[in-house]
Formats: structure tokens, sequence, C-alpha cells
């Protein structure tokens, strides 16, 4: 665990144009912004700079009706305004500087949902672990394992101690890493699909171009809300990837299904013959219902299903637990920190953490 004063901090951003539009849940997204924070922190007398950047997703972390693109990644922008103005000159651990700063943020910006009021800190606490790291010449993995953060002493009340610093003791240099190809609900799948949004730079664009370039076997398709769209395309989806060894796939709800349409998906996905290759192949179905309900009451299904987009508060992970939620989708900008916390309750439950 180490102390220190934050004595600098600043943003700033740069445009970001997609190479071909990419399609999730109610959002199209063509161009958005990339976000930049720099903090200066004072350790043992001497100064060290830590920098982050984080992609400004327009309507994944607000999906409210009536707001456009451009109104949610202005509320992002606002979160990270509002994140490096409030931590100049605070003290403490990394992980206490990080609560402390969450909560204030969210509590400045109650107006807008917790994940989008927690993102300019989530941005600002990776910038705090980049100076930590650089300041003891560690890299992050060995930081974590060896508590530099100071999280066991914080711990929730519902991780013991032990547990923590046996969770956080598992934690090596990486060895290798499954990558995994997300294909839009309108993505082409085959080249015969492609039209005018294909950018004609040599670079693959339809699924079965990736596939051939890249050898990848690993994919998170992302799901309309439609059962029988969604059982349609995942049918021809599976024609093109079914055959591929090693298949592992994730389905990305992003908040589209109703209960009630979710459990005729999951009836018919069993059901249909032609994407038994995928269903096999499923580790888990990401956040099917909207973050308003998904925490409301018990869940049950035929495949596991985590949280996503409810994973926005520190307890957030828990309450899914008891709920029968089967894990919890791990993004930067919700917190690397909280994802810890997170870890080192899905090692306790034997959860997923993806």
């Amino acid at each position: 665990m180490t102390r220190f004063r934050i004595v600098e901090a600043d943003w700033s951003e740069r445009p970001v144009l997609m190479r071909v539009p990419f399609q999730f849940g109610s959002a199209e997204v063509r161009e958005t912004a990339e976000a930049y924070a720099r903090v200066a922190i004072e350790l043992d007398g001497a100064r060290f700079e830590g920098r982050s950047a984080q992609l400004m997703v327009p309507r994944w972390f607000d999906k409210r009706s009536g707001l456009t693109n451009a109104d949610t990644v202005e509320e992002l922008r606002d979160a990270v305004r509002a994140a490096v103005d409030m931590v100049s000159g605070r003290d403490g651990t990394a992980y206490s500087l990080s609560k402390e700063l969450r909560a204030d943020v969210t509590a400045a910006m109650s107006e807008v949902p917790g994940l989008a009021a927690g993102f300019g800190p989530a941005l600002v606490e990776m910038s705090v672990i980049d100076a930590l790291c650089g300041a003891k010449k560690v890299p992050f993995w060995r930081a974590a394992r060896n508590d530099l953060f100071g999280l066991i002493e914080a711990a929730p009340a519902d991780l013991a101690a032990e547990a923590f610093a046996r969770s956080l003791s598992r934690i090596g240099p990486p060895g290798k890493i499954r990558l995994r190809h997300t294909i839009g609900f309108d993505a082409p799948l085959r080249t015969r699909d492609l039209g005018s949004e294909d950018p004609r730079d040599g670079k693959p664009v339809a699924l079965e171009e990736v596939i051939a370039r890249t050898g990848i076997s690993g994919f998170k398709i992302k799901l309309k809300g439609d059962p029988v769209a969604d059982i349609s395309r995942l049918s021809d989806i599976a024609d093109v990837v079914g055959h591929l060894l090693d298949l592992t796939v994730t389905l990305d709800a992003n908040e589209q299904y109703e209960p009630e349409s979710f459990k005729a998906f999951l009836t018919m996905l069993d059901r249909d013959r032609n994407c038994e290759p995928l269903r096999e192949s499923t580790r888990f179905i990401e956040q099917p219902f909207a973050r308003e309900i998904a925490l409301a009451q018990p869940v049950s299904a035929t495949l596991p299903l985590v949280v996503d987009e409810s994973d926005d508060a520190e307890d957030a992970f828990l309450q899914a637990l008891s709920l029968g939620w089967s894990g919890t989708s791990v993004k930067s900008c919700k917190g690397v920190l909280r994802a810890l916390v997170n870890k080192a309750r899905a090692d306790t439950a034997g959860a997923i953490l993806s």
C-alpha cells in the first residue's frame, strides 16, 4: 500500500473516425472522440506523471431515449472535466482516492446514469495507476499482486481480507491472450455482402475475410433484441464460423431484451439445429435486460448470464450474484480497481469474470 498526493491533472481529446460503421444496441457509431488524461503525483518527495486514454463511446453509457450520440459523448466530457477538476490536491492510496473521486463526481452529476458519471473517475484512476507503477518501477500485474493500490485495507465488507489477499496473490505476468472479434449486428458476413461502406483499403471487412486473414476463432456477437431476427442472424453466422476448430462465442444483447422475449429467444436458440455450433460454443450472454430492471429480480437461463452495463457501482456485481447472474464483464472504463475487487468476488463465488 502506497500513499501519495496528486499535484496536477489535465485532459485533452482527439477526434476518432471509424474505419467502418459499428452498430450495437440502438447505436451506430461512425465517429466519436478519445479522451486523454494526465496526472502528476508526489511520492517520497519526487514527482511522477501518468497518462491514460479511453474512447468515448456514444450511447453505451447512457441509452436514454431522446439523446443523440453527441449528447452522450458530451456527458462523458463533463465527467472527465469534473474528475480532473476535483482530483488535484487530494492524497491517499490509489483505491481510496478513486472511491472518493467517484463518489464526488457521481454526486455532482446525479442527473446522468452512474456508468456515465464514473467514466471520468475511471480515466483519472488509470492515470494514477500509470504514475504509481512508474514511480515504483513495477508492471501493473506486480503492483496489483503486491497490493500497491491499497485494496485490502479498504476491502468491502463482503470480502474477507484473507480472501482478497489470496485473489491478488494469484495475479501473474500475462502469458497469452485469446483474441475475440466483435460482430456488429449488421456487419457483413461474406464478401458478397459488402456495399458502399467498404473502405477498399486492402484490409478485411466481411467476417469471412477476417477469418481468412487472421485465423481467428473467438467471436462476440451483437444481438438486436428481436428473437426471430436474432436467431436468423445467428443461423447465418453459424454457416460462416460453425466449422472452425476451437470456436468460442459470447452473445451481447446490450440491454435490448424484455424478459419474456428473451425467454422466447433462448427457446428458439435451443431448438434451432443450424445454430447448434454457436450454442454449444457459447460461454455466456451479456446483459440482455435494461439496467433499470436487470437487478430488480432473480434471473435464470439455459446459458450463463453476465452483467455489463449494470456494473455501475461498487456493490453492483455483489447484488447481481445474489440474484443468480453468473458473472460480470470487466472494462477499464468502469474502473480498473473495482475490477480487481470484482475479481476477488468472482474467485470467492466461482463466477465468470470476462
